[in-house]
């Protein structure tokens, strides 16, 4: 049995929140706002001034796996005990809704698995998906990940 994590980000355009043409936050919010906004006043979002991006976590959730009979090579035994399965339950314990389900690293023959810690860490692969293009890339989750986040969100904020 395998349990397989999960983690969705996604970049985005910052966003300012206007209420009746007042730029509104979260921490400045008075109590006559939160009541309007709570019956439905009209709250309208506009690309930040700063034209800044952030990185926002979209989904996080597990799956475990499982093949009955894993690593035998046998004829005699039935198909359906060497197949591997995906067991019910994913969704207990996620956060968020997997924007993109059918995307996948697991499987995979080009991705490239990586354990922090010499190999006491938990294998990790990463990939950078193109909404647009369909285009699933795989990087190395040590060294290129953290260099890309920060490239990609620079290269939003201009």
């Amino acid at each position: 049995m395998m349990l397989l994590h999960r983690m969705v980000y996604q970049l985005y355009q910052q966003q300012d929140i206007f209420l009746e043409g007042q730029k509104i936050t979260p921490s400045m919010v008075t109590l006559w706002q939160r009541v309007k906004i709570l019956f439905g006043a009209d709250l309208v979002q506009r690309n930040s001034a700063t034209n800044s991006t952030r990185f926002s976590l979209d989904y996080a959730g597990s799956r475990f796996m499982a093949t009955p009979l894993a690593s035998i090579d046998s004829k005699k035994i039935p198909d359906f005990l060497s197949r591997e399965y995906t067991l019910p339950g994913q969704n207990i314990l996620a956060l968020g809704n997997d924007p993109f389900p059918n995307v996948t690293i697991y499987g995979r023959s080009d991705a490239k698995f990586v354990m922090a810690d010499g190999v006491k860490g938990d294998p990790t692969a990463a990939a950078k998906y193109d909404i647009k293009t369909k285009q699933l890339v795989m990087i190395d989750p040590g060294q290129e990940l953290p260099r890309l986040m920060q490239r990609l969100k620079k290269r939003g904020g201009k």
